[in-house]
């Protein structure tokens, strides 16, 4: 019970430091989605593609605002290791501290999702069928894809947060470009092993056929779902595995910051 006490002290601190990121990201979102569009059609006559332009846009915001919501995270995290106080007197340790700062930043970033594919399923809803229920199962499997990939970027970057940290103390403000080039060579080398027959061999057993889900989402014209086989060993291994980088990054971290 203390402990979801401070966890919740905590998350309310984040949440009067960093709320005006989801406001300020909501009113981006809107003008772009919302505002723009109307004022193409208001000052080019005509505009049949209203809609059309309007959920172009929105999709622009939700990309946007995966960039938005890193930025976030990464400026919460920038604040807290100038301070490094903050976390050093602390009754929380740091991982439950950057655990906060996750968890803040993806429920915003589900709100921030959760309003803007709303948009974009209401600007096509003509050339959707399905019903009410139909509609809302589609707009929570988006927002549900959506949070879980971000929260998985979320502790990837933490653990390149601590190689930099750690590449700083070395070689200073260069440690940034060693860091970007290690990023970008590890997910290169990641998603070729995820397509490979080896990747296959060790995580694709007891197959759960998915195609039976189709008939409870709505039909769309221009897309349709293609419901494959979910590996129960692949999704157990996949949460695994982002618990244990998690913990090295926050170990990784704890040690810089105590350096």
């Amino acid at each position: 019970m203390f402990i979801l006490k401070k966890f919740a002290g905590n998350l309310k601190k984040e949440w009067v430091l960093y709320r005006t990121w989801l406001f300020v990201g909501v009113f981006i979102g809107i003008m772009l989605s919302m505002v723009v569009p109307y004022l193409i059609r208001r000052f080019s006559g005509e505009f049949a593609l209203e809609n059309q332009a309007s959920f172009a846009f929105s999709i622009l915001v939700l990309v946007l605002g995966g960039f938005f919501s890193i930025l976030q995270f990464l400026a919460s995290m920038r604040h807290d290791l100038k301070n490094k106080e903050i976390w050093l007197h602390s009754t929380s340790s740091i991982a439950q501290l950057v655990g906060v700062k996750i968890v803040f930043s993806i429920i915003g970033y589900a709100i921030f999702n959760f309003i803007f594919v709303s948009i974009a399923i209401y600007k096509v809803k003509d050339e959707i069928i399905g019903n009410f229920a139909q509609l809302l199962l589609l707009l929570l499997f988006f927002v549900a894809i959506i949070v879980i990939l971000q929260l998985m970027m979320f502790v990837i970057l933490l653990l390149f947060l601590a190689l930099n940290l750690q590449m700083k103390h070395f070689i200073g403000s260069f440690s940034i470009v060693i860091t970007m080039v290690a990023f970008f060579i590890s997910m290169n080398e990641w998603l070729k092993f995820t397509e490979s027959k080896l990747y296959d061999k060790i995580f694709h057993h007891i197959g759960i056929r998915l195609t039976t889900l189709e008939q409870f989402f709505p039909q769309l014209p221009s897309f349709q779902f293609n419901f494959k086989t979910m590996y129960v060993v692949e999704e157990v291994a996949t949460i695994i595995f982002v618990a244990i980088l998690f913990i090295i990054a926050t170990k990784w971290l704890e040690k810089v910051v105590l350096r």
